[in-house]
């Protein structure tokens, strides 16, 4: 019984990986599809409107992924909702919000547009105040009451229930939504950060759009290196900040990292595999390139 029971816990696990592999596969193809579009010059309806043509295809994949496997147990359908999803309609919330910074952008000194965009960084602190306690949940990575909001169906008191644009039961819970909207106001307050910055002039040009090179990995990978360069103190003796070396990886690799922490959570879920995957497939590689570099080979 007690063999069995560990088979089937395997399988569960195995199943698990599969399941997040296939999800991960999907958010970096659309991921590369919604760069292809902000790199094409145009109009900010044009870009909305594209945009917004990929997020309800690469939703409805979701949703047809998901529908067509059930969920294993409580635990994958949480993981789903918590943190598969979000992601994906973050997008289309932050592609609304760029939208916004264009078209309402004032024509006018360097000043007036600074004042423009602080008044707007400022709006996105108040969104984070007005959720304080659920915004804290989600940074902390907190995991208490996720069978209350991450389950379908799940009944939550009323005051606590945000806005739920997506009102299919089959597809939506009482908080993915919010978690969504984090993820998109994270993405927002950096691309602001960012407009002042070259207002400032303390933006430094892309190095990799310079040299025709751009990132095409997965973010968390990039991100997985980026933690494996802070924890090993390769900066500054050890004394750089987090912060610091996103920020270089951002410029350097053109791409926002949205919230390093919670692409450390997304690290720690690679649990089932290795939280250190995208680093441990680097090192095999060079070590085979060192073994064949290092084979006998008859002349």
């Amino acid at each position: 019984m007690k063999r069995f029971c560990l088979e089937l816990w395997a399988g569960l696990l195995k199943l698990y990986s599969m399941k997040h592999e296939i999800y991960e596969k999907l958010y970096a193809e659309f991921k590369d599809a919604l760069a292809g579009v902000s790199s094409i010059e145009g109009s900010p309806i044009q870009s909305l409107s594209e945009t917004l043509a990929l997020c309800r295809k690469f939703l409805a994949q979701l949703r047809e992924m998901m529908t067509s496997v059930p969920f294993e147990d409580s635990l994958a359908e949480i993981h789903f909702f918590k943190s598969v999803k979000p992601k994906f309609y973050a997008e289309k919330i932050y592609a609304f919000e760029c939208y916004g910074l264009a078209m309402n952008k004032p024509v006018g000194t360097g000043e007036m547009i600074r004042v423009f965009l602080e008044d707007e960084l400022r709006q996105v602190h108040r969104f984070f105040k007005q959720y304080a306690f659920l915004y804290q949940y989600y940074r902390a990575g907190e995991a208490g009451l996720d069978s209350q909001y991450f389950l379908r169906g799940a009944d939550l008191p009323l005051p606590l229930v945000p806005e739920i644009p997506d009102p299919n039961p089959d597809f939506s819970t009482a908080m993915d939504y919010l978690f969504a909207k984090f993820i998109a106001y994270e993405m927002l307050q950096q691309e602001i950060l960012r407009r002042i910055g070259v207002l400032d002039g303390k933006v430094a040009p892309s190095l990799t759009k310079e040299a025709g090179l751009k990132w095409t990995g997965k973010i968390v990978n990039l991100g997985e290196l980026i933690y494996g360069l802070y924890y090993t103190g390769q900066f500054n003796h050890g004394n750089a900040q987090l912060s610091e070396i996103v920020a270089l990886f951002e410029r350097m690799c053109e791409v926002k990292i949205r919230d390093v922490h919670h692409t450390f959570g997304e690290i720690r879920e690679r649990k089932v595999s290795s939280p250190s995957k995208f680093i441990d497939s680097m090192s095999a590689a060079i070590r085979d390139r060192v073994d064949e570099d290092l084979r006998y080979k008859p002349g």
